[in-house]
């Protein structure tokens, strides 16, 4: 089994490759944020944001993970919206498509797969010997919480 330090970094590694911006010392033990859109067209405007937390517990030799994803909009506009989901367990595996237009024409065009990163996390997890569980609660993510 790997140690705690070694096994963050790992992860820390692995969302990098994804793009995603992590910290350390944050909230948890990995803080993602991440703004996925943040666009305005002639007559709207729309904004993805994502949070994403990992703690790994050495005395339960476990990961988890939190993630939450806000989307706000408003105005007038007409566009196509595609998700598909499943759950394992707790964990919400999700991928998303959006095209939308505005009254000056195509105001943006969007595929996330937001499944990918708790997949990364639970790999890696798995891969040192230690489970992997969703966390519902965002504080039962604080560094030091238990569980």
């Amino acid at each position: 089994m790997a140690g705690r330090d070694e096994l963050l970094t790992q992860i820390e590694q692995e969302l990098r490759t994804l793009n995603l911006p992590v910290s350390r010392g944050g909230y948890s033990d990995l803080d993602i944020a991440a703004e996925f859109l943040n666009t305005s067209w002639l007559g709207g405007k729309k904004k993805i944001v994502f949070e994403g937390l990992v703690r790994a517990d050495s005395a339960e030799q476990t990961v988890y993970y939190y993630s939450m994803t806000q989307e706000t909009g408003s105005g007038i506009s007409f566009g196509s919206s595609n998700s598909e989901s499943f759950q394992s367990g707790t964990t919400l595996y999700r991928k998303v498509k959006l095209v939308q237009y505005g009254l000056d024409g195509k105001a943006y065009e969007i595929k996330l797969d937001l499944g990918a990163i708790p997949k990364q996390v639970k790999a890696v997890a798995t891969a040192h010997g230690w489970r992997f569980k969703t966390a519902i609660l965002r504080g039962k993510m604080a560094t030091g919480a238990s569980s």
